[in-house]
C-alpha cells in the first residue's frame, strides 16, 4: 500500500485470516492493478466459500462471525459485523497523503436480491495525528462529507425518499454517478462496486500520523464486501 515518501511503523491487522489479501489484476474493470484487499467475509474463493474472485453468478457471502468496530458504527446507519481493519503509524516526507481505492458489494442489486437502501455495508479510511480534531473518516464522496459504502452509492433501485438512501446522503439519495453495474459478466463476484476513488488529505510533513482502514458489514454477517486498495 506503501509508496515512496513514506515510513511506516506498528502496523496491525485485526481481521478474519480469510478476509484480507494480496490481489492483482490482470483483466478487469476495477481500474486498479495490484494492492490489498479488504473484506467483511471473503477475500480468495475457496471451495464453496466464495470470494471477489468469482464469475457474477457466484455468491460471496461468508459469516465469520467476527465482532464489528466502533469508528464504523459511527458513520454507519446501523450497528457493523464481521469487521476487517489494518491499521498503522506513518510518517510523510511531504505535505499531502492519498491513495486510490474502489468499493464492490453483493448486497447491491443484483441476482442474490437488493439491498441498495436498507443494508449499509461501510468502510471508512480515519486518519489522526497533528492539525486533525479526533479521527477523520477521507473515504468519502468527491466534494461531500458523506461516507462511501451501499446506501450512498449504487444504481438507485429501490431508493425512494425517507430511506437509509437518502437519509445518508442529506437527502440528496444515491450518488449513482460513482456506481458501475457488474450484470455484464466482468470478472469480479460482487454485484456491482464503485468507480476508482482517491481518499487524499494534507498533512504536515515529517510528522507522525495514524490511519486505519476499517471495512464490516452491517446488520448482518452475510452478503460480503470488499474494498480494493491500490498499491504503491
Amino acid at each position: 500500500l506503501v509508496g515512496t515518501g513514506v515510513t511506516i511503523s506498528g502496523a496491525s491487522l485485526v481481521c478474519p485470516s480469510n478476509a484480507n489479501g494480496i490481489f492483482n489484476i490482470v483483466t478487469s474493470p476495477v481500474g486498479l492493478d495490484s494492492g490489498i484487499i479488504l473484506t467483511s467475509g471473503q477475500a480468495n474463493t475457496v471451495g464453496t466459500a466464495i470470494g471477489a474472485n468469482g464469475a457474477y453468478t457466484s455468491f460471496a457471502t461468508n459469516s465469520n462471525s467476527a465482532p464489528g468496530d466502533a469508528d464504523l458504527n459511527s458513520i454507519s446507519s446501523s450497528t457493523t459485523n464481521d469487521a476487517c481493519v489494518l491499521e498503522f503509524d506513518f510518517i510523510p516526507s511531504g505535505d499531502t497523503i492519498k491513495f486510490d481505492y474502489v468499493f464492490g458489494s453483493e448486497e447491491y442489486n443484483g441476482p442474490t436480491g437488493n439491498f441498495n437502501c436498507s443494508i449499509n455495508d461501510i468502510f471508512g479510511f480515519f486518519i489522526s495525528g497533528p492539525g486533525i480534531v479526533g479521527k477523520q473518516n477521507i473515504a468519502l464522496i468527491p466534494g461531500t462529507t458523506v461516507p462511501v459504502g451501499v446506501s450512498t452509492v449504487n444504481d438507485g433501485v429501490g431508493a425512494s425518499p425517507g430511506n437509509p438512501c437518502y437519509t445518508n446522503t442529506n437527502g440528496n439519495g444515491p450518488y449513482t454517478q460513482y456506481y458501475i453495474n457488474n450484470a455484464n459478466g466482468l470478472v469480479l463476484t460482487y454485484t456491482g462496486f464503485t468507480t476508482m476513488f482517491t481518499a487524499i488529505k494534507a498533512v504536515t510533513p515529517c510528522t507522525t500520523y495514524h490511519l486505519k482502514l476499517a471495512i464490516a458489514d452491517a446488520s448482518d454477517f452475510i452478503y460480503d464486501s470488499g474494498v480494493f486498495l491500490k498499491a504503491g
